[in-house]
């Protein structure tokens, strides 16, 4: 079996798109395509049901799927652990990430990681279903590790806190509460909000902050980016409890402290506690450790990266 052709059908499958996959595997949709083609030819049965308005798995197919994506997963530990023996962290590393500014210093780690294994290829991936989609898509073994808002725990995953940020109310500089510096959750209870979609870590934090307190409150659009949240926002569309590292100096905009409620939203990088794990995820995690002990020598010991300051989450 040709294991360039099943991950052609692995990436067809997950992605339920031949486009889609072509795209991830930087191939063109004809290559994939023919690939899956010649993958049903060898094992002689159709693996993929497609109409102009269908396309799932034949019972085949969805066998293919589970027992090649463990295939791919020997291969590529295979690989990966004889170039470890040789001093080199190489393979691929599919980050789950944020959809919008974490409290940390996202870029400059992965810029640093990419500094010190030049080998490894990087994969950062955002899903528009949130922290609740990417902590699935580790468990379904589509991301290595994912920097994840969800706290629901898992007896699957392992959960380690990178950094936090309080949640404030963002309204726009001409809300008739712009000149307050506090508010309560009763205050704003009859405001329309701007949110996240559920499934974000944010919209739970706030659905959760009202439910608390016996209040309902009224979410008008949801965006799952800030920026456009913000945009919303500063247009007098509504308020918004948004993480305070992602509305600093954010323009026509001013953020507000809650009395009766101190949110946090927090980043975790989530993995799989069961599963195989690359080299390259160990030497993120290496790396994190190092941004740990350096904080604690400054002084900040017995914090995850990042607690004091947000900025220096993973930063030399």
């Amino acid at each position: 079996m040709d294991l360039r052709q099943l991950e052609y059908f692995v990436a067809v499958a997950n992605a339920q798109s031949f486009t889609r996959a072509a795209e991830s595997l930087h191939v063109s949709q004809s290559t994939v395509s023919a690939g899956v083609k010649a993958l049903e030819r060898e094992v002689g049965v159709s693996l993929i049901i497609r109409t102009t308005r269908q396309f799932h798995l034949s019972p085949a197919g969805t066998e293919m799927l589970m027992r090649g994506q463990s295939l791919l997963a020997d291969e590529q530990a295979a690989l990966a652990a004889v170039r470890r023996a040789d001093g080199v962290v190489s393979g691929r590393l599919r980050l789950g990430a944020p959809t919008f500014e974490p409290p940390f210093d996202l870029p400059d780690l992965l810029a640093r990681f990419r500094q010190r294994y030049p080998a490894v290829e990087l994969q950062l991936i955002s899903s528009p279903t949130g922290s609740v989609g990417m902590r699935q898509d580790v468990i379904d073994n589509q991301l290595d590790a994912a920097f994840s808002s969800d706290p629901t725990p898992h007896p699957a995953l392992s959960v380690r806190e990178i950094a936090r940020t309080p949640v404030v109310l963002v309204v726009a500089d001409d809300h008739e509460l712009a000149t307050q510096s506090t508010v309560t959750l009763a205050d704003i209870a009859e405001d329309p909000f701007i949110d996240f979609p559920a499934g974000f870590g944010l919209r739970a934090i706030a659905d959760d902050a009202f439910r608390a307190v016996g209040l309902r409150r009224s979410v008008m659009v949801e965006s799952s980016t800030a920026a456009m949240i913000l945009a919303f926002v500063r247009n007098g569309l509504g308020i918004a409890l948004l993480p305070e590292s992602a509305v600093r100096q954010a323009p026509g905009v001013v953020t507000l402290g809650l009395r009766d409620a101190a949110l946090h939203w927090s980043i975790s990088l989530i993995c799989h506690q069961r599963r195989w794990q690359p080299p390259a995820l160990t030497a993120l995690v290496e790396l994190l450790d190092d941004a740990e002990a350096e904080d604690a020598g400054d002084g900040d010991s017995g914090k995850a990266a990042g607690h004091g300051d947000p900025s220096r989450a993973g930063r030399r």
